[in-house]
């Protein structure tokens, strides 16, 4: 077979080498979810389904490069539209579940997408009804469990695609959505190649065997899930069990009973585990060789704990849609201490790694004030990126691309490290230059949620900022200027009506006379952060 250009040449690959292999399970959950059975597929029924459905797409009209907005949960469907973009050439915009009319609207009216597709149900909604009114009577409308001709039965036989090319590796493969470093959501697109260069970051942390179970509990609609994970499956020819939402019971459930060898978690989850025994005891846990963690700072016990209690290495990982690709492991960072908070410097000079990784991926540290280079410790400076697995640039966005790449073709990312640790040859994350809010592991631009208060009926202006929480990590707080009190029911009534997902919803409002800004009326976020330090 020829070398792996595409995400569809890397499938074709698993399934030559392991047909019969359980390859793809839907959650146990399913049936709650959407109202149909869990699936358990091989490798040659996922490429048997895969390629049914991409028939029937392509005799709907479908042809390579355009776009299609999916919005699914992780059940098999949604990897099995990944591998149907991959043969047929089309680029794929996922949307979390979480989104609503507010966020689907910004995702149609950037890309017109030529189809959607969804459910008819999740949970007590029907997520297709969210694009009522949103996308013409043109665009192409799916749901994978409909009972009528608009979605014909998945096992359906493929028809005859021999005419239809196999995209190559500069082909636009997905379409993900970031608040990024500038604000509103943008479109991050990623070709084939961009993916497949990330496969030996991973490879190089886990190590794991030919045919190795994972548990995937985070939804595959960005770059952490699509890379550690779906991409990531096809390399090792592995068996992906999917987790929907996450759930701790059923999630141990699925990695006792898969034998699952790799999974990734939020570090608040593994410190629940070490602080109960009694749950990290209720499973069989010692099938389980690598847990990737991130998103959050990881306290060095979790680490030392995980690895004396069950021989587990935590992965510490840092990335972003753009391609940032920072992995700290055991091999390169074998002190717990300094792999909950450091990661290598890779591709900076003569600075050599175990992971491969560092051969394609290029780092610098960049004063925020004069641009140059930081080479000594403990100076804060904006990490910029640049290799094989950084994106070109934002969808459409030509001004923004100007101003995020710099005179020699590195990605300002907007996270703030310094360089610390053992001969300086490591960064410590220090904070985001821009003022995301991140719950729950979901990056919230703040502008966002400013411009819709800012048209309530009863506020003047109003700015929100976060507030810490053990458990998600950060909340949201509002600041209004109202001459009427202003409620958290109120704020949560009025953005339900301007449909802004509910994860985005303040909880917490407090009336402030003026909003503090800078000479340039640019609201100064970290005083509001202030205020909240003595209110919350």
């Amino acid at each position: 077979m020829a070398e792996d250009t595409s995400l569809w040449h890397l499938f074709q690959r698993a399934v030559a080498a392991a047909p019969e292999q359980e390859a793809l399970l839907d959650p146990p959950n399913r049936h709650d979810l959407c109202g149909s059975n869990p699936r358990r597929l091989s490798f040659a029924e996922v490429e048997q389904t895969a390629l049914g459905i991409a028939g029937q797409l392509h005799s709907a009209g479908l042809r390579a490069g355009d776009v299609v907005v999916v919005q699914l949960p992780n059940i098999v469907e949604l990897p099995l539209m990944y591998l149907v973009a991959a043969r047929l050439g089309l680029i794929l915009s996922p949307a979390p579940m979480q989104y609503q009319s507010h966020e689907l609207r910004m995702i149609i009216d950037n890309t017109h997408p030529r189809a959607v597709i969804s459910c008819g149900r999740f949970k007590e909604h029907n997520p297709l009804v969210q694009f009522d009114g949103l996308i013409p009577k043109s665009t192409l409308r799916f749901s994978v469990d409909a009972k009528d001709a608009a979605w014909p039965a998945l096992e359906t036989a493929a028809r005859d695609l021999e005419e239809v090319a196999i995209p190559d590796g500069d082909a636009l493969f997905t379409l993900c959505w970031t608040s990024g470093t500038t604000g509103l959501p943008k479109g991050v697109p990623r070709r084939h190649r961009h993916w497949l260069a990330m496969i030996p970051a991973f490879e190089d942390a886990t190590a794991l065997p030919k045919g190795a179970a994972m548990v995937a509990p985070f939804p595959m609609v960005n770059m952490a899930a699509i890379s550690v994970f779906l991409v990531y499956w096809l390399s090792v020819h592995g068996k992906l069990a999917l987790h929907h939402p996450l759930d701790l019971p059923v999630f141990l459930q699925q990695i006792e009973e898969e034998k699952a060898l790799y999974t990734v978690a939020p570090p608040a989850l593994l410190s629940l585990l070490l602080a109960k025994p009694e749950l990290m005891n209720s499973r069989d846990l010692s099938s389980l060789r690598v847990i990737g963690s991130g998103s959050a700072p990881l306290a060095p016990s979790m680490i030392s704990g995980f690895k004396e209690k069950l021989g587990v290495d935590v992965v510490n990982m840092f990335g972003s849609n753009e391609g940032c690709c920072l992995v700290s492991d055991a091999r390169d960072v074998p002190e717990p201490e300094a792999r909950a908070s450091l990661f290598p410097r890779f591709g900076a000079p003569d600075l050599q790694w175990h992971n491969r990784i560092a051969k394609v991926f290029h780092t610098r540290l960049l004063d925020v004030e004069t641009g140059e280079v930081i080479e000594q410790p403990g100076k804060v400076g904006e990490l910029v990126i640049r290799g094989d697995t950084v994106f070109e640039g934002y969808w459409r966005s030509a001004e923004t691309n100007r101003e995020v790449f710099d005179k020699d073709g590195f990605f300002r990312t907007g996270d703030l490290f310094e360089i610390a640790g053992e001969k300086n040859a490591y960064y410590r994350f220090v904070g985001r230059r821009k003022d995301l809010i991140v719950r729950g592991g979901m990056k919230i631009s703040p502008e966002e949620i400013d411009q819709l208060l800012a048209g309530h009926p009863a506020i003047q202006e109003a700015a929100v900022a976060p507030y810490p929480d053990e458990h998600l990590g950060q909340r949201i707080a509002a600041f209004v200027v109202s001459e009427t009190a202003v409620s958290v029911d109120d704020l949560a009534s009025y953005l339900q009506e301007c449909g802004l997902a509910k994860f985005k919803w303040p909880e917490k409002v407090l009336a402030i006379e003026a909003l503090p800004r800078n000479p340039l009326n640019k609201v100064l976020r970290h005083e509001l952060a202030k205020k909240l330090e003595t209110a919350v």
